[in-house]
């Protein structure tokens, strides 16, 4: 998630040996949510909630994760996540939900496509709950999670935003922003775990992009197996 997470940081896995000779690729279609119904080791199989059968390739460039449900007291110094939060009325960012990554890519923080909403991908500097929240003036007390990021500017930008587009999957080079924000009480937070074919058992839920080579081949090229 380079985001939520809005185009945010991506892990690649291995699930079986790929397939030889594949026509060249067309653009990924928008992620299709559905069930598993099979998967042999080649082909899965999905149904989505208006029972439409759609058949696809794994191969051993097909990136599978499992979302796994945390908690704020998860979050560590150090995580890298991602985060889609609104700006409040005391000028301060409340997050509407939080993914925790394996490794960092996409940093930065910018609007998304919803109207008022921003997306952070960052690293986390500091967890600051119960009493110590009062020293920011959190809303209500609410946990603030403090963190640093390198966006879009040269080194040493005084305001340091966007997206950095010379960090794909590690450290920036450019400016280095920093920002807090708040996470209100229910506010979803998901754990990004590496994982491989084996997770894709009959009745599981999952979120699969797809693409589609000339003769119409269909290949997984993301899955994300959902709680």
């Amino acid at each position: 998630m380079r985001a939520l997470i809005p185009t945010i940081c991506a892990t690649l896995f291995l699930a079986i040996p790929a397939f030889a000779q594949m026509p060249p690729a067309r653009p990924n279609t928008p992620a299709m949510n559905g069930t598993v119904k099979s998967f042999d080791g080649k082909l899965v199989i999905l149904s989505d909630i208006d029972g439409t059968i759609t058949t696809a390739l794994v191969t051993s460039a097909t990136r599978i994760t499992v979302n796994v449900k945390k908690t704020v007291a998860d979050i560590k110094p150090g995580d890298f996540i991602a985060s889609g939060g609104t700006m409040g009325p005391d000028g301060k960012l409340h997050a509407k939900e939080i993914r925790i990554f394996s490794a960092p890519g996409g940093e930065g923080q910018f609007p998304m496509a919803q109207p008022g909403m921003t997306m952070t991908n960052a690293t986390v500097k500091e967890v600051m709950t119960d009493a110590t929240v009062k020293q920011v003036g959190s809303a209500g007390g609410a946990p603030v999670i403090k963190l640093t990021f390198h966006g879009a500017g040269a080194p040493g930008a005084q305001k340091c935003t966007g997206r950095a587009t010379d960090a794909p999957g590690g450290a920036g080079k450019g400016c280095i922003g920093e920002t807090e924000f708040d996470v209100p009480p229910n506010t979803p937070v998901i754990a990004q775990i590496a994982s491989d074919a084996s997770a894709l058992k009959p009745g599981v839920k999952v979120s699969v992009n797809v693409t589609k080579a000339d003769d119409g081949t269909a290949t997984a090229a993301r899955i994300v197996v959902t709680p």
